[in-house]
């Protein structure tokens, strides 16, 4: 096993979390582990699952010959909005958290520093790190999941605004009348729209109104079973339904990605989480929008891309964050 230092890393998202052990270096992640997010059960249970998980991991990377003195810390992306310097979640609207202390929760527990950035910042610096971001000036990164979470990286580092809550592209509003209720409480976000939940809402209004479609024979009949998922294999097969769910998808996305290109003329925008699972279906309408909605000269010098490492990007982010705090110092 490799010497040096290593990063135990974990991504918290609205349906499941993700834990590894990263090298402060880089690398392939160790003992990569998933489970389901306890979302509806509090902080202290997510905290006390996350232990659990991080624990198994630990396990692995020992067992591999890791040191146990070689793992130096727990880098952690949350998402909603993050005072990172804190450790505080003050907003989480797909966890049904306000004001949750998440770093003391788990360094008390785990015994290690922690560090807490939020979950898309964390993707974003992974991308930029190893990923499809690597080597951009100026990255955009939107996290297509139970929500829609939102990273900007320039010239490697995360931007986070004066309150920590920078890159939130999920709440940018792009139906300003009879928009869609958001889970942030507002109305006519992006998430609202363009989220894995947001496509398994409208299809589910489809197939309750008597729409025919693929969807309801891959769910065997059970329309309150239907996500995001069952809608990108329909449209893969060709079935109608699906297909104009993603197309609708891909032209509010669209549009939120240009207001972006616009205002800060990004070299790179990279799009990741489940939703992307619709593949090019999705991503070329996406890029047709923007070009027909951003000025010229931005949107020709901005390559939009899926994400190269979707499944471990924030992993990696998590452990990059942790190792600029506090190994290097900095963030």
């Amino acid at each position: 096993m490799r010497s040096g230092r290593w990063i135990l890393a974990l991504d918290v998202g609205g349906t499941n979390m993700v834990a590894a052990l990263i090298h402060e270096d880089g690398g392939d992640p160790v003992g990569l582990r998933t489970r389901s997010t306890p979302a509806d059960q509090g902080p202290a249970a997510l905290a006390d699952a996350a232990v659990d998980l991080l624990a198994q991991v630990r396990t692995v990377g020992t067992s591999g010959g890791i040191a146990a003195n070689q793992i130096v810390g727990v880098g952690v992306g949350v998402p909603g909005a993050v005072d990172a310097v804190r450790g505080i979640v003050f907003l989480a609207p797909n966890l049904g958290w306000r004001d949750v202390p998440i770093r003391d929760l788990l360094q008390d527990r785990l015994e290690l520093p922690v560090v807490v950035d939020n979950d898309a910042n964390c993707a974003a610096l992974g991308e930029w790190w190893t990923g499809a971001g690597r080597g951009s000036r100026l990255l955009v990164t939107a996290t297509l999941g139970t929500g829609i979470g939102g990273g900007i990286v320039r010239d490697g580092r995360v931007l986070r605004g004066v309150s920590g809550a920078a890159g939130e592209i999920g709440h940018m509003v792009v139906q300003v009348v009879g928009g869609r209720a958001c889970s942030c409480g507002s109305d006519g976000c992006l998430e609202a729209y363009a989220s894995g939940t947001a496509i398994r809402a409208r299809a589910r209004e489809a197939l309750a109104d008597g729409t025919p479609s693929r969807i309801r024979e891959i769910v065997q009949g059970g329309v309150e079973r239907v996500t995001a998922q069952e809608v990108a294999q329909a449209a893969r097969e060709g079935d109608e339904l699906a297909l104009r769910l993603i197309r609708e998808t891909a032209s509010f996305l669209g549009a939120g990605l240009a207001s972006l290109v616009n205002i800060l003329n990004p070299d790179r925008i990279v799009l990741a989480g489940g939703v992307m699972q619709a593949g090019d279906l999705l991503l070329l309408p996406v890029r047709e929008e923007v070009r027909r909605r951003a000025f010229e000269a931005s949107s020709e010098a901005c390559v939009i891309a899926a994400a190269r490492e979707p499944e471990t990007a924030g992993v990696r982010g998590a452990a990059l964050t942790f190792r600029r705090e506090v190994l290097e110092g900095h963030r």
